[in-house]
């Protein structure tokens, strides 16, 4: 995250409330870096797998709603900026789907080699995270306080309706 995109954040974080989909995106991305970070760090291989499938549902609820929600809004202005911003995401949402993978279909979680590629994850997670500056931006500019709450109730009824899919499955 560039300094500038530090500050514009800084500067949004007291007109965000709870219900705007800015706020709700930041507590997913708190939440998910956590238990990457966990993960990682972890030296039990039990603990690594049980973090991992506690990971890759949050995520892929997240990120599908995400695109649903967010990136197809951003997608419908005429703007090639913000139209990069919702393709990047929708690529690097697919990295992290196939890290999450090829993590799960490891049965040796207590290896150097796990380790890296949760390492990659990690890393690769906070990178992705950093980008979405970006997006909170581009809610700030594009969209006013109503707008993103709606947006914001929106992401969270997908999220609900993707977590019911899961279980379900």
């Amino acid at each position: 995250m560039t300094l500038v995109d530090e500050i514009k954040l800084l500067l949004q974080a007291p007109t965000m409330n709870a219900r705007d989909v800015r706020t709700l995106l930041q507590v997913d991305h708190e939440e998910a870096l956590k238990i990457a970070r966990d993960m990682y760090e972890s030296e039990s291989g039990e603990e690594r797998r049980a973090l991992l499938r506690q990971l890759k549902p949050a995520l892929v609820v997240h990120f599908r709603a995400q695109e649903k929600e967010i990136y197809d809004a951003l997608l419908k202005f005429k703007d090639e900026g913000l139209q990069s911003i919702a393709y990047e995401g929708y690529v690097e949402h697919g990295v992290v789907d196939d890290l999450l993978e090829k993590l799960l279909k490891s049965r040796k979680t207590e290896t150097d080699e796990w380790k890296a590629h949760a390492k990659v994850l990690l890393d690769f997670l906070e990178r992705h995270l950093d980008n979405e500056a970006r997006v909170y931006t581009a809610l700030e500019e594009h969209f006013d306080d109503d707008e993103r709450e709606l947006l914001g109730r929106r992401f969270t009824a997908a999220k609900a309706r993707l977590t019911m899919k899961l279980k379900a499955a």
